[in-house]
């Protein structure tokens, strides 16, 4: 005897009408939920007691790296608050930031040396080269930024001097300077790097932005336009070598600004006075 199968209304075996399908419900973990309450409680209460621990607090700023600045001026300037938890310290900064507005300093970085010690290490700018414009003497660094102001360029650093004024507002410390000119000027400081007998006590640029090197035995050598500089340069150095000891003494001027048809001044030998 054959047993009765049940039919749908739609005459489908096994499907169930619409409206009355079953649907599998997974029933919630309340364990795994209470454990991860657990582990983020746990979490914020470490978090709380580090923060709140008053044996993590500052109590000690060390300052390295410090070469022309006072550390006086650095603590003013860095506004490192007190009894700060020294874990808020590595994570907010704005004594870092305050400390970057001052122009002499390239950039700072910090770090924690537990329990309580904050250390602040400054890099300052160094000279590159000194900008005579506008009646005073501007230090800058290797990226065009001035970064100081002093009566007199300091020993061993190049001069570019400048003819004419320059807008007061492209001179602000801690500003780059974008000008062709300058930027062609640290080219020929970086060529000049190589060839020692072309060492330049200073640089001199018209307004027309032709540029001439001036050597400390007052020997000069006018190089013209920025262009083709390291040809113009290998001429200039060809001559002196042939110049030989005491080139100044016996050349005025070496002309190079067409490097193909090279001029040379001699300077007027001084007579002897006549009996």
């Amino acid at each position: 005897m054959h047993k009765r199968t049940h039919t749908s209304q739609t005459g489908r075996i096994g499907v169930t009408p619409p409206g009355k399908r079953r649907v599998n419900r997974r029933r919630r973990n309340w364990h795994r939920t209470i454990r991860r309450v657990c582990a983020v409680a746990l979490v914020a209460e470490a978090a709380c007691l580090l923060l709140a621990n008053p044996y993590l607090r500052v109590t000690h700023v060390r300052i390295e790296g410090l070469q022309t600045l006072p550390a006086d001026q650095i603590f003013s300037e860095a506004q490192v608050p007190k009894k700060t938890n020294i874990f808020l310290m590595a994570v907010c900064q704005p004594f870092v930031k305050r400390l970057q507005v001052d122009p002499v300093i390239d950039h700072v970085s910090r770090a924690i040396e537990l329990p309580h010690t904050l250390v602040l290490r400054v890099v300052e700018r160094q000279p590159y080269t000194v900008l005579s414009a506008n009646g005073g003497y501007y230090v800058l660094d290797r990226t065009r930024v001035p970064f100081r102001l002093v009566e007199t360029p300091p020993p061993g650093v190049p001069v570019l001097a400048l003819e004419g004024d320059m807008d007061p507002s492209t001179l602000a410390l801690g500003k780059p300077i974008g000008a062709d000119w300058l930027v062609q000027s640290y080219k020929l400081i970086a060529l000049l790097g190589s060839k020692k007998n072309l060492e330049a006590k200073s640089i001199k640029v018209d307004q027309n932005a032709n540029l001439c090197l001036n050597r400390s035995d007052n020997l000069q050598i006018k190089l013209g336009q920025p262009e083709e500089l390291p040809a113009k340069l290998a001429v200039a150095q060809e001559t002196v070598t042939a110049a030989g000891e005491n080139a100044g003494a016996r050349i005025a001027y070496i002309d190079v600004s067409c490097p193909s048809q090279p001029a040379l001044m001699p300077r007027p030998q001084s007579r002897p006075a006549s009996r």
